[in-house]
């Protein structure tokens, strides 16, 4: 049973170096939410506008002028776009991406589109980092990487995990307190299931 100690002992060692960094990501990112770091539309800065020339196409629904948009620009790493009309009745078509927000406002008299670029604070770029799943849509092979990361990220948490419980349970005194600490925490989470659900 010893060989198999250390084994659970090296795997939770390296599952743990190799998920250092998502555990940062992930602990600045919750500090960010707790303390309301300013976003893009709140942290003072400024944004970059550029006109470009762009013909909607005829008789096109919102969702098809605002794929060729898309089509246009290709924007990287930004997600499905979100549409909605402004108070001049301009079709507006928004791209989140972690770096921040690209507004493309469509200028149809004039054949052409207004392209506001709102840059993410390097705090909302960790928060937007760490949410970050294989299942974006992304063309960038940096964020697709980091994706794939975060997925290997999360099988490493389980894995230290478990192989923590197995340490903590096979450990005797002093160790003892590491027992009591996991008893408390599954009674916590359990507890708070029956009293949420």
């Amino acid at each position: 049973m010893q060989w198999l100690d250390r084994f659970a002992r090296k795997v939770h060692i390296y599952a743990g170096l190799l998920n250092f960094t998502s555990v940062i990501v992930f602990g600045v990112a919750g500090l960010v939410v707790t303390l309301d770091a300013p976003d893009i539309f709140h942290n003072g800065g400024s944004s970059v506008v550029e006109i470009r020339s762009f013909s909607a196409p005829d008789i096109a629904a919102d969702k098809d002028v605002a794929l060729a948009v898309e089509a246009a620009l290709q924007p990287e790493n930004s997600a499905v776009p979100f549409t909605t009309r402004n108070a001049d009745h301009q079709l507006v078509v928004n791209f989140y991406s972690v770096n921040g927000l690209k507004r493309v406002t469509v200028l149809e008299d004039r054949h052409q589109i207004r392209i506001e670029t709102l840059r993410n604070s390097v705090w909302r770029f960790v928060d937007n980092l760490h949410a970050t799943t294989i299942a974006e849509r992304t063309s960038g092979w940096a964020i697709r990487a980091w994706a794939w990361y975060i997925e290997f990220s999360i099988w490493c948490l389980l894995a230290m995990v478990l192989t923590g419980l197995w340490m903590g349970l096979r450990a005797r005194f002093p160790y003892r307190l590491g027992q009591a600490a996991f008893l408390v925490g599954l009674g916590a989470a359990a507890a708070l299931f029956i009293l949420v659900r």
